[in-house]
C-alpha cells in the first residue's frame, strides 16, 4: 500500500475516534481490506480511494451505523448523541432535528402538565386558571374534559413529532449506511 493508501486510514481511523476501539479497529481493516483487494484486482490505489470518497464522510458512515438510529436507543443520553451527530451532518439536518425534537420533547411534557392540572383543578385548586378565550373560563367540573382534550390536541402534536423525527433519522441512517463499502448503492 502507498504512502497515499495510509494516509487515507490514517485520517479515517482519525475520524472514527468516537467508536469504541474495537469497532474503529474493525471499520479501519475493512477499508484496509478493501483497498488491498482492489489492488490485487489490478485496480490503480487512487482510483479505490476516490470511489471510497472523503474519509470523514465514510467515517459518519460508520458511526451512524454503530448508533444505529432510534433502534439502539436506551436513555436520554443516547437520544442526544444521535440528535447531535445527525445535527453535524448538513444545514437542512441542523434546522430540522432540533425543531422536530423540541416539538416532541417539549409538547409531550407541556401534554402531561396540562393533565396534570386538569386534575388538580377539577378536585379544588381554584389557583389554576383554565380559560377558552378572553372573558370564558372553563367551569370546575370540566376542568377534567377539557384538559383531556387539550392534552389530546397538544399530545398529538408531539407523537407526530417525535414520529417525523424517527422517519428522518432513519433516512439519513440509510443514505450514510448506503456510502459504505460493501453497500449495494456503494459497488
Amino acid at each position: 500500500m502507498s504512502t497515499m493508501g495510509r494516509s487515507y486510514l490514517e485520517k479515517l481511523n482519525r475520524y472514527l475516534e468516537k467508536l469504541p476501539d474495537e469497532e474503529r479497529m474493525d471499520a479501519v481493516m475493512e477499508i484496509q481490506s478493501h483497498i488491498a483487494e482492489g489492488i490485487a484486482n489490478g485496480q490503480p490505489e487512487s482510483v479505490i480511494l476516490s470511489r471510497l470518497g472523503d474519509p470523514r464522510k465514510l467515517a459518519k458512515a460508520y458511526r451512524s451505523e454503530h448508533m444505529g438510529g432510534l433502534k439502539n436507543v436506551k436513555s436520554f443520553k443516547d437520544v442526544l448523541n444521535i440528535i447531535g451527530f445527525y445535527c453535524t451532518t448538513g444545514l437542512l439536518s441542523v434546522m430540522v432535528i432540533p425543531v422536530l425534537a423540541t416539538l416532541a420533547y417539549g409538547f409531550g411534557f407541556c401534554t402531561i402538565l396540562i393533565i396534570l392540572a386538569g386534575i388538580i383543578r377539577t378536585f379544588g385548586a381554584s389557583w389554576i386558571n383554565m380559560s377558552i378565550g378572553p372573558g370564558m373560563e372553563v367551569p370546575t367540573q370540566y376542568s377534567m374534559i377539557y384538559a383531556l382534550v387539550l392534552g389530546a390536541f397538544i399530545g398529538g402534536i408531539a407523537w407526530f413529532s417525535w414520529v417525523g423525527l424517527k422517519k428522518y433519522l432513519a433516512f439519513l441512517s440509510e443514505r450514510y449506511r448506503r456510502s459504505l463499502p460493501g453497500s449495494q448503492s456503494a459497488r
